[in-house]
Parts: C-alpha cells; sequence; structure tokens
C-alpha cells in the first residue's frame, strides 16, 4: 500500500517531506546495488522518486530543507534516479528530474547542475549549457572535461588549456577516462558508501553515469588520451 506523503512548511520557509520513508529507500537501494542487484535498485529508487514527483503540487513552489533526514533522502533520491537514467542513454528523462531537484534545492548541494550540463552537451542546447556553466566550478575536473566535451561537440577540436588543466590538476579522472577498463570491484563498491570516497573513486563514479554518453562519442575519448 503506497504510503501517504505531504508536504509541511516550515517557520523558516523550507518545507518537510513528511511520510515517504525515503531514508529507508535511499539505503535499501545502496544495499541492493551493494550486493550487485543495480536493476532492483535503479527501480527502488525509481518508485521512491515517482512517489516524490506525485506528492508536489505543480502551483506551489518547494524549497526543501536539506537537514530534514526524509527531505535530503528524497533529494538524493532524484539525484541517484537521474544518474540511473542517464546511464541508460535516457538523457531527456535524467535532465528533467535534475532540473527538479535544482528547483527543490535552490544551494544545489549534490551538484546537479553539473550532470545538467553534461546532459544540455549531449542534447546541444547551447543556450541552458551555458547557464548551467556559471554554477559548476572553474576549479573542478568536471569544468575542465565540459569545457573540452562542447568545444568537441562544437568544432570537433580539442582545447589545449582545459586538456591540460584535466592532466596536471586533476589526473585521476584524467586517466579514469583515458583508461581501457573501469572495474566496479569490491573496493570501489565499499568507497561509493563512504563519506569520503577517494577522488579515484570519485572519478570513476562519474565514469559510470556518462559512460552511455561517451560510448556514443569515442572520438571525443581519444583525443582527450
Amino acid at each position: 500500500m503506497p504510503r501517504k506523503i505531504s508536504l509541511k512548511p516550515q517557520p523558516t520557509g523550507l518545507w518537510h517531506i513528511v511520510g515517504g520513508g525515503f531514508d529507508n529507500i535511499l539505503q535499501h537501494s545502496h544495499d541492493l546495488e551493494y550486493d550487485g542487484e543495480w536493476e532492483a535498485a535503479c527501480e527502488a529508487r525509481l518508485e521512491g522518486v515517482e512517489q516524490i514527483l506525485n506528492a508536489l503540487d505543480e502551483e506551489e513552489q518547494y524549497t526543501l530543507d536539506w537537514n530534514d533526514r526524509e527531505s535530503r533522502a528524497a533529494m538524493e533520491l532524484l539525484y541517484l534516479s537521474a544518474t540511473d537514467h542517464l546511464s541508460i542513454g535516457e538523457v531527456e528523462t535524467a535532465a528533467t528530474l535534475w532540473e527538479q531537484l535544482v528547483e527543490l534545492d535552490e544551494e544545489d548541494r549534490t551538484e546537479a547542475m553539473t550532470m545538467l550540463a553534461f546532459c544540455y552537451v549531449a542534447l546541444e542546447d547551447w543556450e541552458c549549457f551555458e547557464g548551467a556553466m556559471f554554477d559548476v566550478s572553474t576549479k573542478s575536473p568536471e569544468y575542465h572535461l565540459l569545457t573540452l566535451w562542447e568545444t568537441f561537440r562544437r568544432t570537433g577540436g580539442i582545447e589545449q588549456n582545459a586538456l591540460h588543466e584535466l592532466r596536471t590538476r586533476h589526473r585521476e579522472w584524467w586517466a579514469e577516462f583515458s583508461a581501457e577498463e573501469h572495474p566496479a570491484d569490491e573496493k570501489y563498491l565499499a568507497e561509493c558508501q563512504s563519506d569520503r570516497p577517494s577522488q579515484t573513486t570519485q572519478a570513476r563514479q562519474l565514469w559510470f553515469a556518462t559512460a552511455t554518453l561517451w560510448a556514443q562519442d569515442k572520438d571525443f575519448l581519444k583525443k582527450v588520451k
């Protein structure tokens, strides 16, 4: 039986999601993924996201409270479900979910805008891409990777300064995107559960999240190497 979900306004002006059990759903999906049951984990996240979206009133503007456990879990489910969709090539659906998340979390604590930028390059929505890039840190590896990919998609060339930055300042990300194999071994899966995964693990997480994009743009990866 579906849980009854409601959104409660708080004196701070933020909102709390009540009644969804989203923290439990999130942990259950992590457990499934760690056990190698990826499809079941995706399905669990998707069911949670559908409940969240059905509870939102289109006439209301919500900013969820990141410090509320259930509301935070709901936002993390949205982020992960968008990643699930992107991983199977459903770019437009992923973008829609991340756009919804950005509306709910105006401070973008999950850095959904960075993933939206990848979607916008794939969709060749350059106006939205340029807007998203204002919210991507110029010091991040994702910024340089996005700059490289945008330039390649638009011109067929490579932005040498961005490539130099990726190779020298963000070696783990350059190594991951240049590698022939990307093993999801026990060490990697264990680190994915950590609050502070290594840079190597973070780079591999980004690879897995965006792998379908590179499968369609193999010439770009050859340029990066």
